[in-house]
This record gives structure tokens, sequence and C-alpha cells, in this order.
């Protein structure tokens, strides 16, 4: 065609179909946004699912969320179900009920195995509950700490109060009000805390920061031997995550004798192990010993949870995580 040739009409359907394309668009976006916005759990429906567990909660059951970024959400509407204990727990050994409130039908973290024993919708949200039965936790070493003995190498640490300090952003884990302190270092003590782990979930758990070689013990004078002892450690998670630090290692005994060690390095986050109790010792009760050293002290803020446990049942961890 000629530079001077006139240009060819549109034809007169070509404008009908591209309006016909645009208002498809439109349409089609407007119904996904309402499916999408119909998904969507209001703050009253968040309300109403907190409400319903509070009527069937007894002694013995926790509640957790689903997924993982609607905790902030139970926590705020369930709070007064969530002692510290609950909202830093390692997995679901201790409870004998769990309920659920899950957004979107996701799972969550602490979703536990297997299929519910009760379900409900209430608006966008599903409330589940699973029923574990009885709990095969016979001591939780974190609440018992106060009648333990702490000691660095051969000297006695002393219990005693202080500030409570930390625990915000970038000021590292939360120091407790009381504790057994070591000396001369401030941080050289063991007691109860919260800490944030590798993957920024609360763990409710002892700080028992290394000296360097020389062991920090902490001892449980009488306690239930069952048949195992299962261990989770870490370190905050600023002091892990680039990955730079010596590796801590936490040896478990029962009477004097080893039942087993967790070594933990810069990457392992929220570390478990689990160490059977000798056959000759099961059933008694005796004398537990927790001991932590590490070849270089800097910055290794570690910080265990463990409980004395009975035979496994069928559901007590949780899968982690689901897409």
């Amino acid at each position: 065609m000629s530079a001077d040739a006139p240009a060819r009409p549109l034809s007169p359907s070509r404008p009908r179909v591209l309006l016909v394309l645009v208002l498809a668009i439109a349409l089609a976006e407007i119904v996904g946004h309402v499916v999408v916005r119909a998904g969507v759990p209001s703050a009253d429906d968040w309300v109403r699912a907190a409400a319903r567990v509070r009527e069937g909660f007894a002694e013995g059951d926790t509640v957790v969320a689903a997924p993982g970024w609607a905790d902030p959400l139970v926590r705020d509407v369930a709070g007064d179900l969530l002692p510290v204990a609950d909202a830093g727990r390692s997995d679901l050994a201790r409870y004998e009920r769990v309920w659920e409130i899950a957004a979107r039908g996701r799972r969550g973290f602490f979703t536990p195995a297997g299929e519910p024993a009760f379900e409900e919708r209430i608006g966008a949200l599903r409330l589940r509950r699973w029923d574990l039965g009885p709990s095969p936790v016979l001591v939780d070493l974190v609440s018992e700490l106060p009648e333990a003995e702490v000691r660095l190498g051969e000297r006695s640490c002393r219990w005693r109060r202080q500030s409570s300090r930390g625990g915000g952003l970038g000021a590292g884990p939360l120091w407790p009000r009381e504790a057994f302190f070591c000396g001369p270092s401030p941080w050289l003590f063991v007691g109860e805390t919260v800490t944030e782990d590798l993957d920024l979930r609360p763990r409710r758990c002892v700080w028992q920061h290394p000296a360097g070689t020389e062991p920090v013990t902490t001892t449980y004078a009488d306690v239930p031997f069952g048949e195992r002892v299962v261990v989770y450690a870490g370190l905050y998670y600023e002091h892990e995550r680039k990955k730079l630090g010596l590796p801590v290692d936490l040896e478990v005994r029962a009477n004097g004798r080893m039942l087993g060690r967790l070594r933990h390095q810069d990457g392992d986050g929220w570390k478990r192990a689990e160490l059977p109790m000798p056959e000759g010792l099961r059933g008694g009760r005796g004398r537990l010993e927790l001991a932590v050293t590490a070849p270089n002290p800097h910055l290794r803020t570690l910080c265990w949870a463990a409980t004395v446990r009975g035979p496994q049942r069928a559901v007590e961890s949780a899968p982690g995580d689901a897409p």
C-alpha cells in the first residue's frame, strides 16, 4: 500500500468485540473480588470462634491457629486461654485436647495428625478439636526450675531477683526477673524465659548460657524416671542466623549415667532430641542433670525445654506448617 493510500476503516464489529472483552474482564475481577472477600474471616468470626472454644475449654486443653500467620489473631481473641507455657510450646505432648481455629481451610504448625473429633464452621473460619488422650508428660523441667540446683563447675549459683530486660525487637531475649546467677558476667545465669527461635516462633525455655568448656549444670535431685527425656534447644535467632558461631553441647544424665547429648549448631533452629531412659532406671525416681558447654561462649544464648515422659501416644507432635 502506498503512503498516499487512504487508511482502511475499522470493521463495525471490532469495537463491539473490544467492549465485550473489557466488560468480561471487569466482571471477572468483580466476581473474583467477591469470592476472595467471602473467604476472608471478619473480626466477628474470630471473636465468635474464640467464644465457642471458651464454652468447651477444659483443663488439659490448648488452642492453636492455622495457618501460622493467624497466630497473633488467635492470641488477640483467646489470649485468656493461652498462658506463656502454651504460647511458647514446643509440641503437643502436655495436652489432652487441642482446639484449632483455622482460616481458609489451612493446616498449621501445631495441627495434629488424623481426623478431628469435632468440627464446626463459624463464618469464614473452621473450628476443629482433636482428642489426644492422657498426656505422657511426667514432669516439665522448665516449670520445676526453682526447685533445682545450678552450678558453674563446682561453684553453686545463687537464686535472686533482677530487673527484666530485653524481649523487644532487636533487644535480645527476655531476661527473667528471677534466676540462678553464676557471675561474673551478667548473662551467665539460668532462668525461665521466652526466646525467639530461628523461625521467629516464641519458645518458653530455660536460658542456660554456657561459660565455656567449664560446664554450667542444672540438677533436679528427685524426679520420676519415665521411658525417655525429650529435649528441645535453640539459640536466640539473631545469634545463629549468620551461622558464624561455634556449636553448643547439652548433655543429659540420670543418676550419673549419660542419656545423650544434643549438639546445637548454627542453622539448626529449635532442635529436638529424644533420649531413652535405661531399662534399670525406668519407673523409679532419681537425679537428673543437664550440663551446657561451648568452645567459645560468645553469643551462645542457649535455651532449652525438656520433659520426662512415659509411653508415647499415637498423636504427640505436629507435622509442621502445610502449604
